[in-house]
């Protein structure tokens, strides 16, 4: 779950920079779009070595691990925030 976060996290600050490239900021990255992509590549290639089961787990399938873990992930990732957008209360909404 993390690491899908920090993914989020590198594509957010690739375009912040290029949609405000001029805005004032404590502190200025360089090279941030490199730094941005080679870090969302680390973090979706630690989620692919992730889904590999450990040797720990003996002679398990690879595909029911996979299946679980994405599962998982989907359970835990997705069904929240819909549950959120789909029983919020009318006064949540930000006026417009």
């Amino acid at each position: 779950m993390y690491l899908i976060m920090y993914v989020l996290m590198f594509v957010a600050a690739g375009n912040l920079r290029r949609r405000q490239p001029n805005h004032p900021r404590g502190y200025r990255a360089p090279a941030l779009v490199t730094t941005c992509v080679v870090g969302a590549l680390a973090s979706v290639a630690a989620c692919v070595v992730g889904l590999l089961p450990p040797s720990q787990l003996g002679r398990i399938s690879t595909a029911p691990y996979v299946l679980a873990l994405l599962g998982g992930t989907l359970l835990i990732g997705v069904l929240p925030p819909l549950l959120l957008l789909k029983l919020r209360r009318p006064d949540w909404k930000t006026p417009m």
